[in-house]
């Protein structure tokens, strides 16, 4: 039975051309990068030319910077730690305002930062499951030391309106980040249209191997580092040895998403909306945000009468990976769940079930699933209590 792998906003299949780039470096790269030596040359080479094609990719000023980190994680950890000592520590401005949907590494730094007294403001997404950037301004002061928003959510593919939320903090000369790890390679960014103080991603949504990440600042911005213990000022906010393999691999898998780009947003587009169309017919079964307002690749559902978990079994027995973000097998799941967010009814709320596509889904994987869903949800609504058929 051949598998079909949906749950691309988790994690992705590491493109070949990237395995080439990892079995390159593995097999003949030990220098360290700042080595006087014809290895550290050639190490100095490769991770300048991975640091071009992050920048490129996202279109960042010269003068902008550049920090590989080992993923997004990482990356938010050190702007909420800086931002604390750096402002709010020192009494010079008294809070922060997050998304209630951001990331659980976000989320776990907001929750350290109350422990702390920091006022945190959260903003909640609309029946559509975005944020409304006017609600930025019910919280937002010049006493604001951060306002934190995903550019993309990463369960639904909601697309927040991050270029409205950044103007707004320009207005009030408040710093912005945004995590844009679901965004990368799935809709256009350029840096020069949006006044962003600190952006992160991650590589694992990037046909790339896990392990890796991105921290840009803005040309004027600055941060403390979370790990210290690297004397050279490229590099400074990141001690310790660079992850050179897992920079290169970045790199070039940040090259091919940029290149795919407009496959992304059509071909992959186009897979997922015919998946939508057909699994919306099945009665009971609702798409939770406008295709308008969401990413090319997601497809999040709701499906009355049966729990997510059971769903994802079904799948999986024919060789399907989807997600449901309700189903958290370590631990709980600190986030409300969307259709509580959206104001749907909380009997939902369990019953969620997306599909993530990549570049390397076909049409008939997309008539696979359709088949697969339409008779599990058929087959698990069979248990159903009478009074709820």
């Amino acid at each position: 039975m051949k598998s079909i792998y949906l749950d691309n906003n988790r994690a992705t299949k590491i493109d070949p051309q990237v395995v080439k780039v990892m079995e390159t470096l593995y097999n003949d790269n030990f220098g360290e990068l700042h080595a006087l030596h014809f290895a550290g040359a050639k190490s100095r080479k490769i991770y300048n030319e991975a640091l071009e094609k992050v920048y490129a990719s996202i279109h960042a000023n010269d003068k902008d910077t550049i920090t590989f980190t080992s993923g997004a994680a990482e990356a938010n950890a050190t702007i909420l730690y800086s931002t604390y000592l750096n402002y709010i520590l020192t009494g010079r401005k008294n809070s922060i305002i997050v998304g209630e949907r951001e990331p659980e590494s976000i989320m776990q730094m907001v929750d350290f930062l109350r422990s702390q007294g920091v006022r945190v403001h959260t903003i909640p997404v609309n029946g559509d499951g975005v944020i409304e950037h006017e609600r930025i301004y019910d919280y937002i002061t010049p006493r604001t030391a951060l306002v934190s928003v995903s550019m993309v959510d990463g369960e639904s593919g909601a697309i927040n309106p991050i270029e409205q939320i950044a103007q707004a903090c320009s207005k009030y000369e408040v710093a912005f980040h945004t995590d844009a790890t679901h965004a990368i390679g799935k809709i256009p960014i350029d840096m020069q249209d949006i006044d962003i103080s600190y952006l992160s991603f991650s590589s694992e949504t990037l046909h790339a191997p896990a392990g890796c990440g991105v921290l840009y600042l803005k040309e004027g911005c600055d941060l403390l580092p979370l790990i210290r213990g690297n004397r050279s000022q490229a590099e400074a906010l990141r001690g310790g040895p660079l992850n050179l393999t897992g920079i290169a691999s970045l790199g070039k898998a940040v090259e091919l998403a940029s290149d795919a780009l407009d496959f992304e947003m059509q071909d992959t587009k186009d897979l997922r909306d015919e998946l939508e169309e057909k699994l919306t017919q099945i009665e009971g079964v609702q798409s939770l945000v406008p295709w308008a307002l969401r990413s090319p690749n997601t497809l999040l559902l709701a499906v009355e009468g049966v729990e997510s978990e059971a769903m994802l079994y079904e799948l999986n027995r024919d060789g399907i990976a989807a997600y449901s973000n309700t189903v958290y097998p370590y631990g709980e799941w600190d986030r409300k769940a969307l259709p509580s967010a959206m104001g749907l009814d909380k009997k939902l709320d369990h019953s969620t079930i997306g599909f993530a596509l990549s570049r390397f889904n076909t049409q008939e994987e997309i008539e696979k699933v359709v088949e697969s869903f339409t008779n599990a949800v058929e087959y698990l609504r069979e248990f159903m209590p009478k009074d709820q058929k």
